[in-house]
């Protein structure tokens, strides 16, 4: 193959196409990794403002806080996954976990 073979834009395109994948696939990786490891700091007992203050710490994924039947519900999860990893942590009107659950 010559140099110029390299040089058309179906190549080009490839090879551009290739590296977004490669790039996608480790973002995504690394949010599903702040998922699961800020999702194994919480336990019983931990208070709402402590979750927050470590949530509010990421980078590659977000959360939502709600209000439920049984207190609160913190989901958090990522964009670059398209939300199938999850965290979710339930709280007491007390505002204190009661379960996490990663998913």
């Amino acid at each position: 193959m010559s140099s110029k073979t390299f040089l058309k834009p179906k190549y080009i395109a490839t090879v551009i196409s290739i590296f977004g994948l490669v790039v996608f696939g480790f973002y995504s990786n690394e949010a599903r990794k702040e998922v699961y490891f800020l999702c194994g700091n919480y336990g019983a007992g931990d208070s709402l403002e402590s979750v927050v203050k470590q949530l509010n710490t990421v980078n590659l994924s977000e959360y939502k806080v709600e209000n439920v039947e049984q207190g609160k519900r913190i989901t958090h999860s990522s964009k670059l996954n398209f939300h199938r990893v999850s965290c979710s942590i339930q709280f007491t009107h007390e505002d204190k976990v009661v379960s996490v659950s990663y998913d």
